[in-house]
């Protein structure tokens, strides 16, 4: 058992995911401050607009990812960062990076990972058309029915993780599948996540890297491979 004292010595270390995020960046990221975590961190998927050297000359570390895929991100960003606790962090306008200390601090309660709902109640999107509405919400229901869960979103990127959690789940999904991988093997083993509502805006400048039908398709062969492999084995 954790004492208190371990929890609040936490080290956090923000991972900002980014792929041609100029204007959203621009606009985001002065609003993210230094106090909340002990490193921030850029994991950049190659931005040709002026990412990179924007974050640069904010005066952050940006890491240039080595294999493409979202979750090859969060792979590079738990290797190349320290923190006892990550945040996932995109800064596309979607997410709200005043929610961040939130999330922090669900996991120093003892969590070992807070995800921002988007459909917990609070919550509210200005940025889910129906389609991803009813996407998310069966992509949930079935996570939920098959691994035990009681979750809102158990899709949303936006979260903050236990950094022993992160590495004893061992992803390998290379897309946007990371997220649902992530959440189905963390209940899968008998970790504790919990959920902080959160207020989804629309996305500023750059384009949705998000595929509805492509990346849907994926999702639910991740999650039913998952559930081949882990509990039918």
């Amino acid at each position: 058992m954790y004492s208190i004292f371990v929890f609040l010595a936490m080290d956090v270390s923000i991972v900002i995911l980014t792929l041609n995020e100029y204007e959203g960046v621009k606009e985001i990221l002065p609003r993210i401050q230094d106090e909340w975590a002990n490193e921030i961190l850029f994991v950049d998927g190659g931005s040709t607009d002026g990412t990179v050297e924007f974050a640069r000359e904010s005066g952050y570390q940006v890491v240039q990812q080595s294999k493409p895929g979202r979750g090859n991100a969060f792979r590079e960003g738990l290797a190349k960062t320290s923190g006892d606790i990550i945040v996932f962090f995109s800064p596309d306008g979607n997410e709200v990076p005043e929610d961040i200390p939130k999330l922090v601090d669900r996991v120093k309660d003892g969590y070992d990972m807070a995800i921002a709902s988007r459909f917990a109640s609070g919550a509210e999107t200005d940025d889910a058309t129906p389609l991803h509405w009813f996407g998310n919400r069966l992509f949930t229901v079935t996570i939920n029915s098959l691994f035990g869960g009681s979750l809102m979103d158990a899709v949303n990127g936006f979260r903050a993780i236990r950094r022993d959690c992160m590495e004893s789940i061992d992803t390998d999904a290379d897309h946007f599948d990371i997220e649902v991988q992530m959440t189905m093997r963390a209940l899968n083993d008998g970790y504790s996540i919990c959920e902080i509502p959160t207020h989804e805006p629309e996305r500023i400048g750059g384009e949705p890297e998000l595929s509805t039908f492509i990346d849907g398709m994926r999702l639910m062969r991740t999650i039913l491979r998952e559930y081949h492999t882990t509990k039918l084995r």
